[in-house]
């Protein structure tokens, strides 16, 4: 969960005092999000909706929304070249006003933001990027139902404490320190090989190269084994890694699976992989740590 530096609280007042209508992909069953959402939020009352069941003329002033959002986006920058963009998003908002737009015969709403969940195109839809559709295809790679619960159960705990967290903020909690005598779990789905020039796969990096810095314990595991990890409500606290990428920009952070804090976060400009420097500047902010 990601929001801007300062949290407006009378926006924030204004949401919390609202049934949230979540409107969901259909990347999974609606029972599956009703599992999870009776499970972690209670920050406020909720509705689920369908992506393909919501209709936008029923959206009204003042509604407070977590709203999935395919977005495609092509920039001119001063110097001529032309960059697209796309971001996949959960995005958490109270409405402030709504205005036709007559070309298009569609509705558009102006809102106060409360906070953004970013998803990980696969290289599939980031090929995609500009093309300005909601329906953009290809996957999320961390969409998965076990990390669903923990952004939703970080939102809804962010929430209720106020407090807010920037996307390129770098941070370190005390609680990292637990990784010197537990495992660090890795989803082998994040080691892959990525050219962002020619926007196609390369091989990916082989495990011992990326870890040849990293003095602790660790694990790459199939997804499917640390979505039981996260599920299974009665597990003691572990850790796994995340990579988080929004267009050129990298986000490993390190999750508590069982309570969804964030303990580590770190962000890098223009880089798309992995890399043997991640980690070992995490060794590196663990050793640091009394």
């Amino acid at each position: 969960m990601y929001k801007f530096k300062k949290l407006n609280k009378k926006s924030l007042n204004r949401f919390t005092s609202k049934t949230t209508k979540f409107i969901l992909p259909k990347l999974y069953p609606k029972a599956a999000y009703e599992k999870i959402l009776n499970d972690v939020w209670d920050v406020t009352p909720y509705d689920l909706v369908m992506e393909d069941e919501f209709n936008e003329s029923d959206v009204k002033v003042d509604d407070a929304l977590a709203q999935f959002i395919n977005m495609g986006i092509t920039k001119t920058r001063s110097s001529g070249m032309v960059v697209d963009y796309i971001f996949n998003i959960l995005d958490f908002h109270v409405v402030d006003k709504i205005k036709k737009r007559p070309k298009e015969d569609e509705l558009k709403w102006y809102s106060s933001k409360i906070g953004t969940i970013y998803f990980t195109p696969d290289i599939a839809l980031r090929k995609q990027a500009g093309a300005h559709s909601r329906k953009l295809k290809g996957d999320l790679l961390n969409f998965r139902i076990g990390y669903f619960k923990n952004f939703l159960q970080f939102t809804n705990n962010s929430i209720k404490n106020n407090t807010s967290i920037n996307l390129y903020e770098d941070y370190v909690k005390p609680e990292l320190k637990n990784i010197k005598n537990q495992t660090l779990y890795i989803d082998k789905i994040f080691l892959y090989g990525y050219n962002a020039w020619a926007i196609s796969e390369k091989k990916s990096p082989k495990i011992e190269d990326l870890m040849k810095n990293f003095s602790f314990d660790y694990r790459v595991i199939e997804y499917e084994e640390l979505e039981k990890m996260i599920l299974d409500n009665q597990s003691p606290d572990f850790y796994y890694l995340m990579c988080n990428q929004i267009n050129s920009n990298k986000i490993i952070t390190i999750i508590n699976g069982k309570t969804s804090d964030i303990v580590y976060q770190q962000h890098s400009l223009v880089s798309y992989n992995i890399t043997p420097k991640d980690f070992k500047e995490l060794d590196k902010k663990i050793k640091k740590i009394k």
